[in-house]
């Protein structure tokens, strides 16, 4: 066995593979190397997709997080964006998830519904949006944007996305306003410039680092004003900041009260 952990995992059988790769999902430390399970990827058969779905309902966390992990990349995608199992993938996930007490599993299997863009799961994901754990906000966060409607996001995505932006755990605050400011569709550039004089007026020096980032993040073609108003929320002031930004772009009114007062914001 430890010869093929060493390796890539060509000419193992799929019983090896599955052996040596769950040895690697409970070693992981998101860090190293998992090339066991990537070969189980890049073997997308009847056997390898009905043994990661029959893993899902195993009494051990490790092998239910292997069965997800497998279904997440198994096979490419097509031109559609569609994987070789994905509607018997969401269907198994979807299945699973109500009765996942493990908040770990849980958040890998959001992550494939996410991979798998399953749209007719939004409200299911959304509904673990305020779960206690970690892993599964931050993998609420990671999947809203391809279970969202890829033309004019969903005003319930963008509250959620608003509400993880501010989160406690920093990654969860990465995605969600990452996904805010570059994944959002359907927006215009003065909806985003709220969105982040927003997140700005209530931000401590750490947050606002963290949005000068995003600046950084942005499309060439991305809205300068939004660009400026993000970059300078992690150098000065924040409330003046963002009240300045919007106001000084020929902000109305009643979009700079929203950014100052943070009442009456449409989101």
């Amino acid at each position: 066995m430890k010869g093929l952990e060493e390796s890539s995992g060509d000419g193992a059988t799929t019983d090896e593979l599955f052996a040596g790769a769950l040895v690697e999902v409970a070693t992981d430390d998101d860090e190293g190397a998992v090339p066991l399970l990537v070969a189980l990827h890049g073997r997308p058969t009847r056997e390898v997709f009905d043994r990661a779905a029959r893993l899902l309902a195993r009494e051990d966390p490790v092998e239910r997080e292997l069965g997800a992990r497998v279904l997440r990349e198994l096979g490419p995608y097509d031109d559609e964006g569609r994987r070789p199992f994905t509607t018997e993938t969401i269907a198994v996930v979807i299945a699973e998830m109500g009765d996942e007490p493990d908040p770990w599993v849980l958040g890998w299997m959001i992550s494939v519904l996410g991979y798998h863009c399953a749209h007719q799961a939004l409200d299911l994901v959304l509904d673990h949006r305020g779960h206690p754990a970690q892993p599964v906000r931050f993998a609420v966060a990671a999947a809203l944007p391809a279970l969202a409607d890829p033309d004019h996001t969903e005003r319930r995505v963008v509250e959620t996305l608003l509400r993880l932006a501010e989160d406690e755990n920093e990654d969860v605050r990465w995605y969600a306003a990452y996904a805010l400011f570059n994944e959002t569709a359907g927006v215009g550039d003065e909806q985003r410039r709220l969105w982040a004089g927003h997140l700005i007026a209530r931000a401590d020096a750490q947050r606002g680092e963290e949005l000068a980032h995003i600046a950084t993040t942005l499309d060439d073609d991305a809205d300068p004003t939004l660009r400026a108003l993000l970059a300078e929320g992690g150098s000065r002031g924040f409330r003046s900041t963002a009240v300045g930004a919007v106001a000084g772009s020929g902000g109305s009114e009643g979009e700079v009260a929203a950014v100052a007062g943070l009442e009456g914001m449409d989101l």
